[in-house]
């Protein structure tokens, strides 16, 4: 089995560099690993970047290791910062409003100063990710982008009604421009009850049944909850999840295609310019 994960908070869940290395150093299956700096957690962001961008070049990893930010509500323009730590994907916000842009929870739109952001971040073939915006901020950003949208962790609000969840017309939105959406795997973003396999079985089913297999990854959101399905804690336990889909009708194609091949399709044919 192999995996393209979107969006994993390990570097600043886990304590320290050592406790990184070893984390790194034991996962199984991983094909790409997208690794977001939660940026609302430090005092010194660019310091911490470059910090982990030293130790995962140190480390002899079989697979391709990218770091992105969650929040650039820290950001003061040096873009250059961001071109040497070879950011894949920035957030604009959090959950909460910030001088960019209006979190999943706020009233804030997409700010002038936003605007700005998402032109230059583009011009420097850096991705946004639309998770935790709010509808305003999310619709006022499709109208300056004409780019695939990229979303790395969420769930679908016909599930689970809840603001950090995907309406439906945002994912038409989303599949419209040949976007790629990550499923999160957060219990209370994605069942009404103690979340189960079968919670994200039903996610994943949702989304095949509505809108086809092709924009479709995973961005489990490990280390960015404890809120986890009962068994789901690292990526050997997805083949879990690969049995249960099977059951239900998710062919092997697919299940590879969900799983690593639609980000690996996204990377080579979504080239921003």
């Amino acid at each position: 089995m192999q995996i393209c994960e979107l969006h994993n908070d390990y570097l600043t869940e886990l304590k320290d560099n050592k406790e990184i290395k070893n984390y790194l150093q034991n996962q199984k299956g991983l094909k790409v690993l997208l690794s977001p700096i939660w940026t609302t957690k430090l005092k010194d962001v660019k310091a911490f970047a470059f910090d982990k961008l030293n130790l995962i070049k140190k480390l002899n990893i079989n697979y391709d290791i990218k770091l992105c930010f969650e929040d650039m509500g820290f950001f003061d323009n040096d873009f250059d910062f961001l071109k040497k730590v070879k950011t894949f994907y920035a957030g604009l916000v959090w959950n909460d409003d910030n001088k960019y842009a209006g979190g999943a929870y706020g009233k804030g739109n997409l700010t002038k100063k936003g605007k700005i952001l998402v032109q230059n971040l583009e011009n420097e073939n850096i991705y946004v990710d639309t998770a935790h915006m709010n509808i305003c901020t999310f619709n006022s950003f499709l109208a300056v982008t004409n780019k695939p949208i990229f979303c790395s962790h969420t769930g679908f609000y016909d599930i689970i009604p809840d603001k950090r969840n995907l309406t439906k017309n945002q994912i038409e939105d989303i599949v419209k421009s040949n976007g790629l959406i990550g499923l999160y795997f957060v219990g209370k973003y994605i069942s009404k009850k103690r979340v189960q396999i079968k919670d994200v079985v039903k996610n994943i089913k949702y989304f095949v049944d509505n809108f086809g297999y092709k924009n479709l990854a995973v961005g489990s959101d490990f280390y960015g909850t404890t809120d986890l399905p009962k068994g789901i804690s690292t990526y050997k336990d997805f083949s879990k999840i690969e049995q249960e889909l099977i059951k239900n009708g998710i062919n092997k194609s697919q299940i590879d295609a969900i799983f690593y091949k639609n980000f690996l399709n996204f990377q080579k044919n979504c080239i921003l310019n």
